[in-house]
């Protein structure tokens, strides 16, 4: 079989063969299942094989390990910042392959410092997980609903044996039918948290358990520690509502010279382009209304080492532009209620992912609300810069110039 072929239906018994080196972090492994590979007739990685990575710093974040691929950094900004966590001028590392998207973030910053900056405010932190405990029937979940209130005091003592950044806020429990919710409502500090508050949410079910066999004379017939209800990697109206991750804001008092000089449009075309944006969300039952705060999340989170499947549920955001006022300027907010950070644990801790923190220092303990608070600046600045240019008939022409590829030009 050749380097370039694919393996045949009937080299099937070859392609089920597991990857060897299975719970192994060395070179030795990873050049072992790069062998496998290749024995087996698979396409070359020879460039994704080509890494600084050390398989020994990944134990924590990925299984498997052959290589990596390159995402280039652009730097946003500056943008200026006054109040809250953040604070001073920032640039933004942005991790794209998106043309133009550095460009319509920056010109967004610039217009926003023109004017004087913006304030953010990281206003909560809540992270959940929802375990679904099935009883006999209605009569027995309502019993353990009115014992679990006496249970709070020592199950926080649970969870402090298991995570020194989760603090347990209370748990709100919910009844479909014999199936009981506890929506385990945590505080993580400076982590984003989702592994953390399974850990303690599954112990914690384990110890309610025992307590109810032994005071009520019941159990649940079976439960699972997560039932979709605490919208983990998932968009809902629950995050938008009451918030999943950091709840974080950010407005600005929008001159109206910066809409002219640098956002090149005026502001009843900016504000009439915010209304029909708003008519056309509500029309296809949109969560939120926002032009491309995903772009923000995504470049961000993947240059600082947060959970990238996360930018699903982070993305939601509400733009808020009023009518202009007497003398031409807009009042613009950006609200991010799902935005879900941290600053230590999971990919934060790689080096690349870790010196991208430094930079915005937001390395380490009590930096989260900060980060949030500089990605919510910017995922405003991206709004106002793509509102504009659709305003005022540039959006196509920019993507065209920036951001399209063209093997013509790339040749020139």
């Amino acid at each position: 079989m050749s380097a370039n072929t694919h393996p045949t239906t009937s080299d099937t018994s070859k392609v089920i063969t597991s990857l060897p080196g299975k719970g192994r972090y060395d070179e030795e492994a990873r050049r072992e299942r790069l062998e496998f590979l290749s024995d087996r007739g698979f396409p070359p990685l020879d460039l994704i094989s080509r890494t600084d990575f050390e398989p020994e710093r990944l134990r924590n974040n990925l299984e498997n390990f052959v290589g990596a691929v390159d995402v280039p950094i652009g730097l946003a900004g500056p943008l200026l910042f006054k109040g809250g966590q953040a604070s001073g001028a920032h640039f933004l590392p942005m991790a794209t392959t998106e043309g133009a998207l550095v460009a319509s973030t920056s010109r967004g910053s610039a217009a926003l410092s023109r004017s004087g900056g913006i304030h953010t405010l990281a206003l909560q932190q809540r992270v959940q997980r929802v375990p679904v405990m099935s009883f006999t029937n209605i009569a027995e979940a309502m019993r353990v609903i009115d014992w679990l209130p006496d249970q709070m005091s020592q199950l926080r003592s649970v969870i402090a044996k298991h995570s020194r950044h989760a603090r347990l806020v209370r748990i709100d429990p919910h009844l479909i039918g014999r199936h009981l919710y506890l929506e385990f409502i945590y505080q993580t500090g400076d982590a984003a948290g989702q592994n953390m508050v399974t850990i303690c949410s599954w112990e914690s079910c384990l110890w309610l358990i025992e307590r109810m066999k032994a005071e009520l004379s019941c159990e649940p017939k079976d439960f699972v520690v997560e039932s979709h209800r605490s919208s983990d990697k998932k968009l809902s109206h629950q995050s938008y509502l009451t918030g999943r991750g950091i709840r974080v804001v950010a407005d600005c008092q929008l001159s109206p010279e910066s809409i002219k000089d640098i956002l090149k449009t005026t502001p009843d075309g900016l504000f009439d382009h915010y209304l029909r944006t708003c008519e056309s969300a509500i029309a296809i039952g949109m969560i939120g209304a926002n032009v491309n705060v995903a772009n923000v999340v995504a470049a961000a989170f993947t240059a600082t080492g947060q959970d990238i499947a996360c930018v699903h549920e982070s993305s939601v955001g509400q733009l808020h532009i009023s009518p202009p006022d007497k003398d031409g300027s807009l009042y613009v907010s950006l609200h991010m209620p799902s935005l879900v950070v941290g600053t230590v644990g999971g990919g934060t801790g790689l080096p690349r992912q870790k010196e991208a923190l430094r930079f915005l220092e937001c390395e380490g303990d009590g930096t989260a609300l900060r980060l949030a608070e500089i990605i919510c600046g910017f995922a405003l600045a991206l709004d106002l810069s793509t509102s504009a240019a659709m305003a005022a008939g540039h959006f196509a022409r920019a993507h065209e110039a920036m951001g399209r590829n063209r093997p013509d030009a790339a040749k020139a």
